[in-house]
């Protein structure tokens, strides 16, 4: 897609961004990634690559890079079913019965009620119909069986992976009929830790806090039961918005309301969030969220006081930018620039949101920057922060500006307490403490974690 770069204002009145312009030249892993990262964040689902052991390695290389030590996606086995150009040539997609064997013998080790076939780029190019290879494996196995109809490597973007493995886990389920509950899932998570100090254990308690039960979670740490659990509830509810997207409006015809699509980040945005999952469900909890509020509002109010005007620079993704701005709004810094990486189709519409109710104010705007686009604004403009990837360290450090990693970390950034979780590390940076002192790892911070009736 097109890179730009320019005032705030002129981006939200006058982009028009195609849903297929999507293409990000930086975002090489393409839609198998995203796919394979909630698979593989799941308890009982087997990804099997279909194609070139090429692609599959160079995967297996990534999922370990971005993330199996933090977030443990690099411990489950990811299969091959082999394929070489011969056999495409010549159509033979026959699987030998020693495969069969191997793959069944795998899936009862991994307790799997789902098989997932993720097509590599030459399979797709050579338009090969996946579904007889998905039904001859799911009858020789005996497990529910289905494939991915998306690109692999070169696909326009992550967000179509992301749409083809929820279209592939709702399947099944969407021509039953379910008994309502009144309760909401939580969508977008990848990482299976449901501990309260990470940000899904957060949104849980926080929820809990206010009397709303969570159903499922969609999908890191759950299972295909849980997806089909799911179909119960009443509404959905976002915590990451980068897989929100045409699956859910298709669920609001089975009873499921898009009830809150925008991340809980800041003291607005969690408000925000809470109060639609409140009102998707038709009950009152203005009472209950003031008060939850009110616990880190001593807190905040101290971290204001030293971040207040202090100018910044902000990066992210669709999702994580819009909740950044929530709390940087909250403690009133000058965002001299910002970057989205990549933009979803209603990327226009978030930002629009953000200038029209928060009064977002950002004085240069970036669409799918390189590196080099960066380094000009550590150039050119003045900036006392520096919040970004982890690999916009390395500019941060060349020209000496504070950076706190906003896509590495553990303790919350959602909700009320993440407004001062994140404001205690732009602090601690202004104080000169290093989170990337080892440029592999984040150094975190404990989380700050009050209960309503109880501090603790």
């Amino acid at each position: 897609m097109d890179k730009y770069k320019g005032g705030f204002d002129e981006l939200i009145e006058k982009w028009e961004l195609k849903e297929e312009e999507l293409w990000v030249d930086y975002q090489v892993l393409g839609p198998m990634f995203a796919s394979l990262r909630m698979f593989l964040s799941m308890e009982d689902v087997l990804s099997v690559i279909v194609g070139s052991k090429g692609c599959l390695n160079h995967l297996r290389f990534t999922i370990i890079a971005w993330g199996e030590e933090d977030f443990h996606l690099g411990k489950k086995p990811i299969p091959l079913l082999e394929y070489d150009q011969k056999d495409i040539i010549t159509g033979d997609y026959s699987i030998p019965d020693n495969w069969f064997k191997k793959i069944k013998e795998l899936a009862e080790h991994e307790k799997a009620n789902m098989i997932v076939l993720l097509p590599t780029d030459p399979i797709n190019i050579s338009g090969v119909n996946l579904e007889p290879i998905a039904n001859d494996i799911k009858e020789k196995v005996g497990i529910q069986t289905t494939y991915i109809p998306t690109s692999a490597i070169s696909g326009a973007n992550q967000w179509e992976g992301y749409q083809a493995a929820l279209e592939a886990l709702y399947k099944p389920f969407l021509d039953k009929e379910y008994e309502k509950q009144d309760t909401v899932n939580l969508v977008g998570w990848m990482w299976p830790s449901r501990k309260r100090e990470h940000e899904i254990g957060a949104c849980i308690d926080m929820l809990k806090q206010i009397d709303i039960e969570v159903e499922s979670v969609i999908t890191g740490g759950s299972s295909v039961k849980d997806i089909e659990e799911s179909m119960k509830a009443k509404a959905n509810a976002m915590v990451c918005s980068a897989v929100a997207g045409d699956l859910f409006y298709k669920l609001e015809e089975k009873g499921i309301k898009l009830a809150a699509i925008r991340s809980p980040y800041g003291n607005e945005g969690t408000k925000e969030w809470l109060t639609e999952i409140a009102t998707a469900l038709g009950k009152d909890k203005k009472d209950k969220i003031n008060q939850l509020e009110e616990l880190y509002k001593k807190d905040f109010k101290e971290i204001k006081e030293t971040l207040k005007d202090k100018k910044v620079f902000v990066s992210g993704g669709p999702g994580r930018l819009i909740g950044l701005l929530h709390t940087l709004s909250d403690y009133e810094v000058d965002i001299q620039s910002a970057a989205l990486f990549w933009p979803h189709p209603w990327s226009q519409k978030d930002l629009r949101h953000m200038k029209e109710k928060h009064s977002i104010d950002i004085k240069n705007i970036i669409v799918s920057p390189g590196l080099d686009d960066l380094e000009q604004v550590a150039n050119n403009y003045e900036v006392d922060l520096w919040l970004g990837g982890y690999q916009e360290q390395h500019i941060a450090k060349k020209y000496d500006i504070p950076f706190v990693p906003i896509t590495v970390y553990t303790s919350p950034h959602v909700g009320f307490e993440g407004v001062v979780n994140l404001g205690n590390k732009l602090k601690l940076a202004l104080e000169g403490y290093d989170f990337t002192e080892n440029i592999l790892k984040a150094k975190e911070i404990q989380p700050c974690i009050y209960r309503l009736n109880e501090k603790e």
